[in-house]
């Protein structure tokens, strides 16, 4: 586990470092084995990203990650891109995800989903489908996709083996 310390100090846009210090992200190098998924992965999905990766040579950006339980909220197919690539580390975003500030909704319909159940599945081991949750920041009464959090870092995939 390499921590690189806090999230905001690697964004140069003020709003984004903003919604950065309110969640206390921070980031680090973790290895793979220790990150809980709660959604299983399209392979169709994860085969594209690992093209992506190769093409490009880095991951562009960190997955989302509660710092308690370190269960991946976004970037599953990601991390299994890499588990591909034959990486053992991941970057990641770790944000406490019991934050008011994080919602869980699904992508079907919008409805939100408990975040409980979402940890309750990735504790367990019992994998949601794919592309079951959408997480979002509630930031100045908006909703903002977790995605809008995630900057790009652009770490050398061979550099994670």
């Amino acid at each position: 586990m390499m921590w690189l310390g806090s999230a905001e100090r690697y964004v140069e846009d003020h709003d984004l470092r903003n919604i950065l210090r309110e969640l206390s992200c921070r980031l680090a190098i973790l290895p793979m084995s220790i990150l809980r998924p709660h959604e299983s992965t399209d392979p169709r999905l994860v085969d594209e990203l690992v093209e992506d990766i190769k093409l490009c040579g880095y991951l562009r950006k960190p997955v989302l990650v509660d710092l308690e339980t370190l269960m991946i909220i976004d970037g599953h197919h990601r991390v299994e891109a890499l588990r591909k690539l034959r990486c053992r580390n991941v970057p990641c975003l770790l944000v406490n995800y019991r934050s008011p500030k994080i919602a869980a909704l699904s992508w079907k319909g919008g409805e939100q989903i408990s975040k409980s159940t979402i940890l309750e599945a990735g504790l367990r081991g019992e994998l949601m489908p794919p592309k079951t949750t959408r997480h979002v920041i509630v930031f100045c009464e908006k909703n903002l996709h977790v995605s809008a959090i995630q900057f790009e870092l652009n770490v050398p995939y061979r550099d994670l083996i």
